[in-house]
């Protein structure tokens, strides 16, 4: 078998490509279907995340089930004796903070989806390589990274001490002049 991505000849035993780095049991694979890609059977493997709104919205939710289950289990005590009235305010305060998080995860998240970590993707790397590859032209057009300015830039200047030496007193100098003139 050879490598689809670079030709290098390899056994069949072999996992991922020596040279590349290709992984080749999905290429045996893709192969065998007749060049046809097989449906996985992990349905979520390709799930998107959900976006900050949506958690938060679930948040409120299971929170507002707790408030309402707590609120019901403190009725159900008050009925069996009446000193578990008391039982029935924090039941409405989770209620109460669950409907405030659900407004919240509403009304003030994110839409957008966020990448979990930065790992570089096969189409990320050619898309660095395509930029990187326009050359210099385009370098005065890009912003520069964030950690391009030193440090030393924020911190404020240090006065030079040598040029604040005191002033020799009066009567040194005068003493000076008696002594030259004698």
């Amino acid at each position: 078998m050879y490598c689809p991505r670079c030709g290098q000849q390899a056994s069949e035993e072999v996992r991922f490509c020596s040279r590349c780095g290709l992984p080749l049991d999905d290429a045996a694979a893709l192969v065998e279907a007749g060049g046809r890609l097989a449906p996985h059977d992990d349905t979520y493997e390709h799930a998107r995340p959900l976006t900050p709104r949506q958690r938060g919205t679930r948040k409120g939710l299971l929170i507002m089930a707790g408030g309402v289950l707590f609120f019901v289990l403190a009725v159900f005590l008050t009925m069996i004796k009446e000193d578990f009235f008391v039982l029935m305010l924090p039941a409405a305060l989770v209620f109460t903070f669950g409907v405030m998080r659900l407004l919240y995860g509403l009304l003030l998240e994110d839409d957008a989806a966020r990448r979990k970590s930065p790992k570089l993707s096969a189409d990320y790397s050619e898309r660095t390589r395509a930029t990187l590859s326009r050359g210099a032209r385009d370098t005065a057009e890009q912003v520069p990274h964030a950690r391009t300015r030193p440090a030393s830039d924020f911190a404020k200047a240090r006065a030079d001490t040598a040029d604040m030496a005191s002033p020799p007193s009066v009567t040194e100098a005068t003493t000076s002049l008696l002594e030259k003139d004698s």
